[in-house]
């Protein structure tokens, strides 16, 4: 993914440098993301369009910026770009504190594993460091200063085109089979959702993801599922306050539920695993608001037993869960 930053760079700091490198001066008077009437002059170059959108062609663009949802709106169209671009919720916007662009937290939640590159003017002293962190353990970031004065320029996209070239020739080659058309460089979208760092790494996290590959959307239960643990009754005979502990550490985590019917070691191995839709439909967490977001879901229906096995003595009974 590429996130992209608006102010310093696409709207540079300073109108006078900016007409002198050909920026355009566009009005906006309209309500800032948090509904309040503002108005202004921004600065835009055509050629920004241009480039993001050859970027467009190898990876994901999103929005990291204090515009928030307005980026998609209103600066995208006068870019060339699409109007429906996710972006991230930064709450108390941008800025520098302890170190650290307070931007940069939100956004790896948001991403997860994937690869990211992030265009921004503002970065803190403890930044490149933690992407590096972040790099070594596989989840694949770059940092690229912009000069707010300036705004974007051509060697910064460059930089991006180089770092995706890198991350192309890192994917597992392909068996050979016939040539159809020009390549396609698209990093691949991950099939780990947004769980936990250690969640994510190795063939658990991969069985246990809720993410689609194909279609790119997080997978979510259109219904309960027989046996649901939100159920009255206690269907799946969970210990005595357990599902209390279980509902309040999954909220605490920001995290969600996956319906035990789908998981992959349980009663329908063939059945890829999905977002309970109980907990989705009780409780909105920072994942679950993300996952809609930025990839949006897939209904899909709870599996059931065939009519052979449900007939049969005894079935339908839930096996326990530690």
């Amino acid at each position: 993914m590429v996130a992209i930053d608006v102010d310093g760079v696409l709207n540079p700091d300073r109108p006078a440098t900016a007409r002198q490198l050909g920026y355009q001066s566009h009005k906006y008077d309209g309500p800032d993301p948090a509904g309040q009437p503002v108005s202004g002059t921004v600065w835009l170059h055509p050629d920004h369009g241009t480039w993001l959108r050859e970027l467009a062609q190898r990876a994901d663009l999103l929005w990291c910026t204090s515009w928030e949802g307005i980026a998609s709106t209103w600066i995208a169209p006068r870019l060339g770009l699409p109007d429906d671009l996710p972006w991230i919720d930064l709450g108390h916007g941008g800025g520098i504190r302890f170190g650290r662009q307070i931007k940069l937290a939100p956004l790896y939640r948001a991403v997860g594993a994937r690869p990211v590159a992030v265009l921004d003017d503002e970065f803190g002293g403890r930044d490149p460091d933690e992407a590096a962190e972040r790099t070594a353990t596989g989840n694949q970031t770059l940092l690229v200063p912009v000069d707010a004065v300036t705004g974007l320029q051509r060697h910064h996209v460059d930089l991006v085109h180089r770092w995706l070239d890198r991350l192309v020739e890192q994917v597992p080659p392909q068996p050979p089979g016939p040539a159809k058309g020009r390549p396609n460089h698209r990093i691949p979208w991950p099939s780990s959702g947004l769980d936990d760092p250690e969640d994510r790494a190795g063939h658990e996290a991969s069985a246990h993801s809720v993410g689609d590959p194909v279609l790119r959307k997080s997978r979510l239960l259109s219904r309960q599922c027989d046996t649901c643990i939100f159920r009255p009754g206690n269907l799946m005979h969970l210990a005595e306050g357990r599902l209390h502990d279980l509902v309040t550490q999954t909220r605490k985590d920001e995290s969600f539920i996956i319906c035990h019917d789908t998981l992959p070691d349980y009663r329908f191995p063939e059945v890829k695993p999905a977002i309970c839709r109980g907990f989705a439909d009780r409780y909105s967490t920072q994942a679950l608001q993300v996952l809609e977001r930025l990839f949006g879901f897939i209904e899909v229906d709870p599996p059931h037993e065939p009519a052979s096995r449900a007939d049969a003595p005894g079935a339908g009974e839930p096996g326990s869960t530690d």
